[in-house]
């Protein structure tokens, strides 16, 4: 197992990088490393990338402990991305005409051209509509292009936000929401959907549950002022020494484990 497919979790923050690299095998999740990397001041401002090389430089080391045997998944910062809905078109049309015609529609809507846009889109299960998340390409295409000079293999690109979900089979009932907090932002997901608040509003757990059309027994907070949920409780083989504040690693450990279990 020593030797298996690591699979990785890369959440660059405002100060700082975290990573988790997990295994799995019979027994469920197995950690095999963690690493907290700080970050220089204004390498990242607002979830915007603003000094690569820096980032590179402390990513470097990092690259130099995996395996070749190996699977990144990288978070992007919700506060970039925009997500829409987009009602199905009036007839049934297939993958790559869909996906044109999303593109179109959400390219316009945002009065931009088709091919300044990444996005990715789900069918939404409550209502006749596709869920659709666009970011800038410039912003992707330097990630993964910074992704490209440390020689990772990338599996998928993926918002913060969103990379919480597969934690939430882990909550404790009748939690069902999962709010991570950071000193800029608060992050929340759902089995079905995920988001983003800025850090500046005086929001409370209160506040934001019944924006989110819940109670607050319904959501489970992860930061390291409160942490009702540990999301290392995600993996089943832990080894000590874990970090003393280990919910700041919930996205990086949510983007390691890939999916919604």
């Amino acid at each position: 197992m020593a030797f298996g497919l690591w699979q990785i979790g890369l959440h660059i923050q405002q100060d700082s990088v975290v990573s988790v690299a997990l295994t799995h095998g019979r027994s469920g999740w197995a950690l095999r490393r963690w690493w907290q990397m700080p970050l220089p001041c204004g390498t990242v401002e607002n979830g915007q990338l603003r000094l690569p090389q820096h980032l590179l430089t402390v990513l470097a080391p990092w690259r130099q402990s995996l395996p070749q045997r190996h699977r990144v998944r990288l978070a992007f910062p919700a506060a970039r991305t925009l997500q829409k809905q987009v009602p199905r078109p009036a007839m049934k049309l297939r993958e790559k005409a869909l996906t044109q015609w999303l593109s179109h529609n959400v390219a316009r809507e945002l009065e931009m051209a088709a091919t300044d846009l990444r996005f990715d889109y789900v069918e939404d299960t409550l209502a006749p509509a596709y869920s659709v998340t666009a970011a800038q390409h410039k912003e992707v295409a330097e990630l993964l292009s910074l992704a490209k000079s440390l020689r990772l293999n990338v599996a998928a690109v993926t918002p913060d936000a969103c990379a919480l979900q597969p934690l939430i089979p882990f909550l404790n009932p009748p939690a069902r929401c999962l709010i991570w907090r950071d000193s800029t932002q608060w992050l929340w997901a759902t089995r079905e959907a995920w988001g983003r608040q800025p850090g500046d509003e005086k929001l409370s757990i209160s506040n934001l549950a019944a924006r989110l059309g819940l109670s607050e027994v319904d959501v489970a907070q992860c930061s390291d002022e409160q942490c009702d949920f540990d999301p290392w409780h995600a993996v089943a083989q832990r080894h000590p020494p874990l970090p003393v504040e280990g919910a700041g690693f919930a996205v990086a450990i949510g983007l390691a484990l890939g999916s919604v279990q």
